[in-house]
């Protein structure tokens, strides 16, 4: 069945409404964005996305549903003609940065702005150039807000989901012995940016061999040999919207030991996915992998020693929920229809590199009666990994 295309404007009025009801909820006059997801989630303005740009742009969100988009000069003329929603655009500046800011706040009479990043010299700034205004801590508030889809986001996300999987399946296809790991990864990027990527998540991480005892988590120059297990670790932007896959394959036939850590690696995946459900909260989803992880004897190489098995997917590639962190059992968060999350249980035989790694993860939509996967990057040679 055709979907029907989703309505930006209306999307935006939602999302604005969203920040509205967490604003009067927590008392605030106002909400300060700085995180670049957090920019675009509010105004539908598109950052350069870059290490360099991680605070060139700045939204205020006022209780009354207005916006204001602070940008650098570099991107003032394209928001101008793009943006006619957004009736207040102004420029801000490296130098006197603080000051342009208080002029918002003094300009909307804001008196109790919640913030979601601000690095303590700039908190300090504003609070002194900003006199009287009580500055409030709301980046999890606003973390949270975004956390929950709303139907138009999941629409989105569906679409964008199918731009991972073609990455996937190009890298895939293209995997053969003697590439570089660099150049499967490129044939991955090439297809996503055919279909309309906005760019990668991530430099996807394509790693083989002994990289993946190791869980290496980016490309290299290294080649690919026959008989190594081969893990893509993918993750695009399509329409501002992240979606995450992870997929492990052989390059050759599969050794019994291989199939047998793909096997663990997999039933504990479905363990996590049987689990995800409203209610249940993101330690049982975790602890459901990990005592399928156990039962085949890996406790020691599961990757959750290391690292959480799933996180949140939106405007960010990682955002709440959260999976305990290792060692422990927080943060722990029950699960909501609408939580869009990446369950990726992985297995690391980081003592026997000549089996290597497995990781496995999709992209999944929380429903009111369990879980959806939006994804599927299973390699096509999946079956024959099943320990016989």
């Amino acid at each position: 069945m055709r979907r029907r295309p989703v309505d930006a404007a209306d999307l935006r009025k939602k999302k604005i409404a969203k920040l509205v009801s967490m604003m009067k909820r927590e008392g605030l006059d106002a909400l300060l964005l700085n995180r670049i997801e957090n920019v675009r989630y509010s105004t539908d303005f598109r950052p350069v996305v870059s290490m360099w740009f991680q605070n060139s742009y700045l939204s205020f969100i006022t209780a009354d549903g207005e916006a204001v988009v602070m940008t650098v000069a570099g991107d003032y003329t394209r928001a101008k003609h793009h943006m006619p929603w957004i009736g207040d655009l102004r420029v801000v500046h490296a130098s006197g940065r603080a000051e342009e800011i208080a002029k918002v706040l003094r300009d909307y009479s804001a008196k109790k702005v919640g913030y979601d990043q601000l690095g303590l010299e700039g908190f300090h700034a504003l609070r002194k150039a900003a006199k009287g205004v009580q500055l409030v801590d709301a980046g999890e508030e606003v973390a949270q807000e975004r956390a929950v889809k709303l139907d138009g986001e999941v629409a989105i996300m569906r679409e964008a989901s199918k731009v991972t999987e073609a990455a996937v399946r190009a890298a895939l296809r293209s995997a053969r012995p003697g590439m570089r790991e660099y150049e499967i990864a490129a044939e991955g990027e090439y297809a996503a940016r055919r279909l309309g990527a906005e760019g990668m998540s991530w430099s996807l991480a394509t790693f083989a061999g002994p990289n993946t005892g190791l869980m290496t988590r980016h490309d290299s120059e290294r080649r690919v040999r026959e008989g190594e297990f081969l893990i893509l670790g993918y993750a695009t932007i399509f329409k501002a919207y992240n979606t995450d896959i992870t997929t492990t394959t052989v390059v050759g036939r599969p050794s019994a030991a291989q199939k047998r850590l793909y096997t663990a690696t997999y039933d504990a995946y479905q363990a996590a996915l049987k689990a995800a459900r409203p209610g249940a909260t993101t330690l049982d989803v975790r602890d459901a992998a990990e005592e399928v992880v156990d039962e085949y004897g890996y406790a020691q190489y599961s990757f959750s020693r290391i690292q959480p098995i799933l996180h949140g997917v939106g405007f960010n590639v990682y955002e709440p929920p959260w999976a305990p962190e290792p060692g422990r059992d927080s943060p722990s968060a029950p699960l909501r229809p609408g939580h869009v999350i990446a369950i990726e249980p992985c297995i690391t035989l980081y003592d026997n590199l000549k089996v290597g790694g497995c990781r496995i993860g999709e992209t999944i939509l929380v429903t009111e009666s369990g879980c959806e996967p939006l994804t599927d990057g299973k390699p096509e040679t999946h079956d024959s990994l099943y320990e016989s």
